[in-house]
């Protein structure tokens, strides 16, 4: 199998959802026979993403108007070649989108009431997509209007480049009116206050101090209208792109287009609908033989199999080996982040990847070789039927009485072993019989917490007393800097604590442990802080 041909054959194969892609785009995008399948991934998104599916439909035929006026304005080459120029302000809107999208998700979720959702986040989302996503495109039209107009009409702040769009001479209304730049004022300056289901946002005009009033339900409403077109001016200019076949031809070598935009490129010519390439970055490492070259691509999607992991990864490989023109002595290092799978990885050699290339090895040799070098690691999908945003977000409350207080309590438990870790803040110990004392009742506190598991995970989890509980020991409450370090010279470390049923005391702390005093008592193991 080829290289430039592998991402089709696994969206058709492994996939669902092309043939729906290609049948609603090609009608959508009235000029395009076809789409470059580089732009499969974005499109798959407009399609079954929870928040970008409701893309504005009046705002996409407005955008496209624009852009086909503009490109009759201007002439096709001037505005595909200021198009690519300035196509990071396109990628950037869109995958901060995508950070906004997953937000909006969150708050959906949140079962707190609506003005603790705005508070927590309507306002914070509102501002970063004005700021961010919206504001990118108000520069990509600026500079159309300059190349249309023959002069610079920059504007470095949202007010004016709304104003400088919305002029009846332009008429880009629909997309200006789309936001309130009052609005953005007071958020950006500290002027909201949510009381109940009351807003109410203060902002300076000029010498007037003026007071804008509105309700956490018509916040949300303009914050979903502000995504949804947003959302359709991004997909418009992508249907621009396929109605113009502009692919990774078109951005891969030209020296005219930003480092951000062939990034974005190259990231999705290795992506798939439904597993996204989310980063690419190269290293010079100095070795033995010299200086070389690794390269790290992570894949964020749904959850592969260890087959299929390996069969995407490897082809990925050859293609960063040839499109980075890498050397034989360069690795690559391809890594997976899904639900349900704790994250893996495996590296391999670019001396390898050019023998697959030629023909010399197939992928099962490859894949062969990749393990028998102990470089990969590859963790089996958890079948569990466990709920995501629930893992995500359980938490073990703080434990406090008169003698100690508990917090941090982070569940560390493995398959075999229902562990615990936390740190305690002991109020009265002053001598380390009065810490023995209190260790006790605090392991017996946190051993008895019931524990949930995880996604991405099978792990030993139920009501029974944990196997291990470890834990960081200090005299005065601190979250951070020197009065947290585990060394004898803090005066506020007290010890490490572990407990384990089974005194084997698996976990151990290599860089601190040999300046400590350690003390075993049965299933207790003190590190002591010698200063103490």
């Amino acid at each position: 199998m080829q290289a430039s041909d592998y991402i089709n054959w696994w969206e058709t194969t492994k996939e669902t959802g092309l043939e729906e892609v290609k049948t609603t785009f090609v009608e959508l995008f009235g000029k395009a026979e076809f789409l470059p399948s580089i732009y499969h991934p974005v499109l798959y998104s407009y399609l079954k993403n929870s928040q970008m599916k409701h893309w504005s439909k009046e705002l996409f035929s407005f955008s496209q108007k624009k852009i086909r006026g503009m490109e009759s304005a201007i002439g096709k080459e001037k505005m595909i070649s200021t198009l690519l120029a300035n196509f990071h302000l396109i990628s950037g809107a869109y995958q901060n989108l995508l950070d906004l999208e997953e937000r909006i998700t969150l708050m959906n979720r949140f079962k707190g009431n609506e003005e603790l959702k705005t508070k927590i986040f309507s306002i914070n989302i509102y501002s970063d997509l004005l700021n961010f996503s919206f504001g990118e495109l108000l520069k990509l039209f600026i500079e159309f209007e300059s190349v249309k107009d023959g002069k610079n009409l920059f504007q470095k702040t949202l007010t004016p480049q709304m104003e400088v769009l919305s002029s009846p001479v332009r008429g880009y209304q629909n997309l200006t009116n789309l936001a309130d730049s009052n609005i953005r004022n007071a958020i950006s300056h500290g002027g909201v206050k949510v009381s109940g289901s009351a807003m109410t946002f203060s902002y300076r005009k000029r010498n007037q101090h003026l007071e804008h009033q509105s309700t956490v339900y018509e916040f949300k409403d303009s914050l979903l209208q502000l995504f949804d077109g947003v959302s359709a001016v991004i997909l418009a200019w992508f249907g621009y792109l396929c109605e113009e076949n502009i692919s990774y031809t078109d951005i891969y070598g030209n020296d005219t287009v930003q480092n951000d935009t062939s990034m974005f490129f190259e990231k999705l010519s290795m992506s798939t609908l439904l597993t996204n390439c989310d980063k690419i970055y190269q290293l010079s490492i100095d070795g033995e033989t010299g200086k070389r070259q690794h390269v790290n691509v992570e894949f964020i999607g749904t959850d592969l199999d260890i087959d299929s992991r390996m069969f995407l990864g490897i082809y990925t490989a050859e293609r960063v080996f040839q499109l980075r023109k890498l050397n034989l002595d360069d690795t690559i290092t391809i890594s997976f982040k899904s639900p349900k799978i704790v994250n893996s990885f495996f590296t391999i050699g670019c001396s390898v990847i050019n023998d697959f290339s030629n023909g010399k090895i197939n992928i099962e040799g490859v894949s062969q070789i990749i393990w028998d070098s102990e470089s990969a690691l590859m963790f089996p999908i958890n079948d569990e039927a466990r709920n995501e945003f629930e893992d995500n977000f359980r938490y073990y409350p703080d434990i406090e009485n008169d003698d100690f207080y508990i917090t941090e309590i982070e569940d560390i438990s493995n398959s075999d072993e229902k562990r615990f870790k936390a740190v305690a803040y002991l109020k009265r110990a002053k001598r380390p019989n009065h810490v023995k004392k209190s260790v006790g009742e605090i392991i017996n506190q946190i051993k008895a917490l019931e524990n949930y598991g995880f996604s991405s995970n099978r792990v030993k989890h139920g009501k029974m007393h944990a196997d291990i509980v470890y834990l960081v020991l200090y005299k005065k409450e601190v979250r951070k800097g020197k009065d947290r370090a585990l060394f004898p010279e803090n005066s506020n470390f007290i010890a490490q604590i572990q407990y384990d049923k089974e005194m084997n005391f698996p976990i151990n702390n290599k860089f601190v442990d040999k300046y400590l005093k350690k003390r075993l008592e049965k299933t207790i193991e003190y590190n002591w802080n010698p200063n103490f």
